[in-house]
């Protein structure tokens, strides 16, 4: 459905239209969702993440503002209250961040030792997002794992797509350097070295 549609959805939502909701609601969903398994590695609560948005979503309606992106600004609602569940839960996640219900809905093999590297590498990723500052992390988890656009997050962060580029830039190098460390073998001491 596109912003005009959209727009002209809510207008009739506003205006009393019982369909008007549901139609809003299946435009948006399945986006909103997948931002929430980004940020929650877990279905169960992914889902009750996205139930949450859409009734503050019904709460705010009012403040939407015609001729704005109705998206966009579903987005920011939902992107608001994914970060403030994510703060609240990010001590508990360290230790289980990689939840087995993500690990199935992402391609694989059914060889267990392909799935076991798998779910290793995952586990290191996640380490190293928890070592960067927030908000990179955020930045890399909206992009590389939302799938949201550079256009997108340069709206929703208000910052020229140029710094975005770049912010993203830094934040892949510092992820790869902390994701190196772990994954690159260390070389053998000469021999006659001490450590």
């Amino acid at each position: 459905m596109s912003d005009e549609s959209l727009e002209a959805t809510v207008e009739r939502c506003r205006q009393g239209d019982q369909h008007a909701w549901a139609e809003l609601v299946d435009a948006t969903a399945d986006d909103i969702y997948r931002l929430a398994v980004s940020f929650t590695r877990n279905r169960a609560e992914a889902e009750d993440l996205t139930q949450d948005v859409f009734l503050k979503l019904w709460q705010n309606l009012h403040r939407y503002i015609p001729g704005s992106s109705f998206r966009a600004w579903a987005y920011r609602v939902a992107r608001n209250l994914f970060v403030d569940a994510y703060r609240r839960a990010r001590d508990v996640r360290q230790a289980t961040w990689i939840d087995p219900e993500f690990l199935d809905m992402l391609p694989g093999s059914d060889d267990p030792h392909t799935q076991a590297v798998r779910n290793q590498r995952l586990q290191i990723a996640r380490t190293a997002l928890a070592r960067l500052p927030e908000e990179l992390a955020q930045l890399l988890l909206l992009r590389d794992f939302a799938d949201w656009s550079y256009e997108e997050l340069a709206a929703e962060l208000d910052v020229p797509l140029g710094t975005i580029k770049s912010r993203l830039n830094r934040a892949r190098r510092e992820l790869a350097s902390v994701v190196g460390v772990h994954l690159v073998p260390r070389a053998p001491s000469p021999a006659g070295a001490t450590a």
